[in-house]
């Protein structure tokens, strides 16, 4: 019975052990350098009662551009005004459509709202429409 019981505890503490590294190995290569995430609120608890001296000092140590996972969303921090200025010339259409909330998925009206549409040419058609 004993052998049983440590038996168990030793193949949970591997599978445990297993899967700390393999969620902190699965960050992908191409994603910004940022803090490790927590699984369930990501960096929020970084983020303080002040967020702008926070992002200040995670931008010291991560450099102007890191990523941060607010909840469960990838965010993009951009703490540079050269960058920033870069990246909204030539990256522009990666960054203008909004994120689209769950509900509005669930509720099948994402292609009805003009506010959800992607940037794209049935966009521009809808907005003259309006």
């Amino acid at each position: 019975m004993d052998y049983m019981n440590i038996l168990l505890g030793l193949l949970f503490a591997y599978f445990l052990v297993h899967g700390v590294v393999i969620f902190s190995l699965r960050r992908s290569k191409r994603v910004a350098p940022g803090p490790f995430p927590l699984p369930i609120i990501g960096n929020l608890h970084l983020l303080g009662d002040k967020p702008h001296i926070s992002l200040t000092q995670l931008a010291k140590k991560h450099g102007p551009i890191m990523n941060l996972k607010l909840g469960q969303v990838n965010t993009v921090v951009i703490s540079s005004s050269v960058l920033a200025k870069q990246v909204m010339q030539k990256q522009d259409l990666s960054f203008s459509s909004r994120s689209v909330p769950d509900t509005i998925y669930a509720c099948n009206e994402s292609d009805f709202f003009v506010i959800w549409l992607p940037v794209n040419s049935q966009r521009k058609i809808l907005r003259k429409i309006i």
